[in-house]
């Protein structure tokens, strides 16, 4: 697994439509990093049209207090729809990862950016609204950003229960899918 620890604090951007889950998978990553040992800071923001416009959570990752508590420029980006990548696709720091859904059309033009088929695999499994989640399970396989394991625990804790099976199936399947990405030449 690698890792996007290139600094600290580590700022994580995950963004998408209003309804694709960001806010659940920003609160799901600040608690596996708490679990971690971690300082975190979650923000959330979406615009009045909150289902549909684009919607970003973040998350500010450090071993020790955080002074500053905003994402300026990422150092990971999740991105889940056309509309978050044009408002925030740009926003990230030299040297950033990006893992973006294939459906992205202007997707994979830069370098950092991993194209994965978030929500094709998320609709495989008969739900694509846990595209989310299987957009975290690549994320977190690819950078390393927290354990895999407290990532199951605070999908464990977050998620209400008739959803959490698939939801924990599609985290799995997206590690599968950023494991065969990070280790492809």
């Amino acid at each position: 697994m690698n890792s996007a620890w290139h600094g600290d604090p580590l700022r994580v951007r995950l963004s998408g439509r209003g309804g694709q889950g960001i806010i659940l998978s920003g609160v799901v990553v600040a608690e596996a990093a708490m679990l971690d040992g971690k300082f975190v800071v979650h923000t959330q923001s979406y615009g009045p049209e909150a289902r549909l416009g684009a919607s970003k959570s973040e998350v500010v990752i450090s071993r020790r207090e955080i002074a500053f508590p905003e994402v300026v420029l990422a150092d990971v980006l999740l991105c889940l729809s056309s509309d978050a990548y044009q408002k925030y696709g740009g926003r990230v720091a030299p040297g950033a990862l990006s893992v973006i859904d294939d459906l992205v059309a202007e997707a994979g033009r830069t370098t950092g950016e991993v194209v994965l088929p978030l929500r094709r695999t998320a609709r495989e499994l008969g739900n694509e609204l846990s595209a989310n989640m299987v957009g975290l399970g690549a994320l977190i396989a690819i950078a390393g950003i927290v354990d895999p394991e407290h990532g199951r625990q605070a999908i464990r804790q977050w998620v209400k229960p008739e959803f959490r099976d698939v939801n924990l199936k599609a985290f799995e399947r997206g590690m599968e899918l950023g494991v065969a990405r990070a280790v492809a030449p």
